[in-house]
């Protein structure tokens, strides 16, 4: 009888671990507000604590949501979706709940982070670009209104320091290009703005990748491809010049960083990081989520609906077709 429970109890412990949660990997965009993290995952948005764990899925919608960003006081996530079809800017509790539509202008709008004092978020978007190629910086209230352009020629990612009227910016870019050691016209550099001076002053002059600014306890966290051509996080002294690195991988980029003024959360390797700033101490996360992984089931897909290309045999008798990388060979005529 004994035995009998025994092997019954395993069967129930295997069969909970084949349920159980499987730890994530490839989550995009976290962002962290003190003991809470959230991220896109399988396009919705998660939260899970600071520590790792289980994650908790916000977002159902079929589409996208992405770019979230606490607010200042972590009561609210703004964030990039496409509830109505054109990407738009939204706002939501941090818990979950219904989101508002804060934009509503052509030239796509993505969430770049929030004023200081959360009464606006920063958006990037090609709303006055006839030609696209580099976006500007608006400010939208989160009562909704026209988003209102901030003082640039253009700009793609904004750090507010804290206490002045200053901001740090990259103006051009793309900050998630994946090329190694690459030094052409999509690398991105870091300026200051003085609101007061009304000056607009180039902060590095390495030529290579620098990006997502981060002002935090008097410093500026960036990133950066300098030493090896590896993407790393560094710390600039405005004052000094003094630049040093915070982090030394030599195989996957530090990706997508964000701080809520103590510590930065990131993406390597397809995991989260936590960097604290003030002990130096950084934590590779564990995050458990639950999900039924339906986009990964197996199923059957008809080629018809992805076909690429097409070519007509001199004959008139057969046509080639591609679809997702194969071949197909199709006669043509009655038979057919």
């Amino acid at each position: 009888m004994r035995r009998n429970i025994g092997i019954l109890a395993l069967v129930v412990v295997m069969a909970a671990a084949a349920f159980a949660a499987e730890e994530g990997r490839f989550f995009t965009y976290p962002t962290i507000h003190g003991d809470r993290i959230a991220f896109t995952y399988e396009g919705d948005l998660w939260t899970v604590g600071a520590g790792g764990g289980v994650a908790s899925r916000l977002t159902t919608f079929p589409g996208n949501e992405a770019m979230a960003k606490f607010s200042p006081d972590g009561k609210w996530l703004a964030f990039t979706g496409t509830y109505d079809g054109a990407a738009a800017v939204y706002l939501m509790p941090a818990e979950g709940g219904a989101p508002a539509r804060l934009t509503y202008n052509p030239g796509g709008a993505q969430v770049v982070a929030w004023s200081p004092d959360g009464t606006k978020v920063v958006l990037r978007s090609m709303l006055e670009n006839f030609i696209g190629r580099d976006p500007n910086l608006y400010a939208v209230s989160i009562k909704g209104g026209v988003p209102e352009r901030l003082p640039l020629d253009r700009g793609v990612l904004i750090s507010y320091v804290s206490g002045e009227d200053k901001f740090l910016y990259c103006r051009r870019g793309n900050e998630e290009y994946y090329w190694k050691r690459y030094k052409g016209g999509q690398y991105q550099d870091i300026w200051l703005y003085d609101g007061a001076a009304k000056t607009y002053t180039p902060v590095t002059d390495y030529v290579g990748k620098n990006s997502y600014p981060m002002w935090v306890g008097g410093l500026m966290y960036f990133v950066s491809d300098r030493t090896n051509g590896i993407v790393n996080l560094y710390t600039e002294n405005l004052g000094t010049k003094e630049v040093k690195a915070v982090t030394a991988y030599g195989d996957f980029d530090v990706m997508m960083p964000n701080t809520d003024g103590r510590s930065i959360v990131y993406m390597q390797d397809g995991r989260i990081h936590v960097f604290d700033t003030g002990s130096g101490q950084d934590r590779k996360l564990s995050v458990e989520v639950p999900s039924d992984r339906w986009a990964l089931r197996n199923r059957t897909i008809n080629p018809r609906d992805y076909l690429h290309t097409a070519n007509l045999a001199d004959d008139g008798k057969t046509v080639v077709l591609e679809a997702r990388g194969d071949v197909f060979r199709v006669p043509v005529g009655p038979e057919s």
